[in-house]
């Protein structure tokens, strides 16, 4: 159960009293209908499992082939670092910079937050920065882009797929349980929830001082 909080709709600045809630209920504003929040029972735990698990499969991906090409009985193996190289022939360099930032560095900067504050609101006394790295976390958090340089890759090869034989390598399986395990990790990343575990830590740190 979450306690009750006054907030601003972020909307249309309705303020609106959130009550606690139970496992799957959600706090919408009267007036417009934002979601404000919603809460998951285990909500933590379910988190930091997913951000590691997407953190795992994200550098995984980054050890196997990623993509297989065959024709006229040459074999060439592409990785996932190729793939994002091979996009930044000719004049698109801006284009291989913007996808490795979005595939490769924000995603790892996220996760590694994630678990960094999760971590941190588990002990007595905060870890430092923890403040600061949570709200990098929620900025960057949009800017997120894998599964579309995912499909991207897809689009490619149907029209490469004319030209010779196409198999994914353990990479590429290891990318898509990445994409997954993110979406889930999105899902219970809530940020009111995030900041009332920190709120009640805050309370627990005080009374363990004195």
């Amino acid at each position: 159960m979450s306690s009750p909080t006054k907030l601003a709709c972020h909307e249309c600045d309705q303020v609106v009293i959130i009550p606690a809630l139970s496992d799957g209920q959600k706090a919408i504003c009267p007036r417009c209908g934002f979601v404000f929040t919603r809460y998951f029972k285990k909500a933590r735990s379910r988190l930091l499992a997913f951000s590691s698990s997407s953190l795992v499969f994200l550098l995984l991906s980054f050890v196997f082939p990623f993509l297989i090409f065959t024709t006229q009985g040459n074999e060439k193996v592409i990785s996932l670092v190729q793939g994002l190289q091979s996009m930044g022939s000719g004049t698109y360099l801006s284009v291989v910079l913007f996808m490795l930032a979005t595939t490769v560095l924000v995603p790892v900067m996220t996760l590694t937050g994630i678990n960094y504050t999760l971590i941190s609101a588990k002990l007595d006394k905060p870890l430092p920065f923890t403040r600061h790295i949570l709200k990098l976390v929620f900025l960057l958090q949009p800017w997120n882009m894998a599964e579309i340089f995912l499909l991207g890759i897809l689009v490619s090869m149907i029209k490469i797929a004319s030209l010779g034989d196409v198999q994914f390598g353990w990479s590429f399986y290891s990318f898509v349980l990445y994409i997954i395990s993110m979406a889930a990790t999105r899902v219970f990343l809530d940020k009111y929830q995030v900041w009332q575990w920190f709120r009640h830590h805050d309370k627990r740190a005080y009374s363990y001082e004195r």
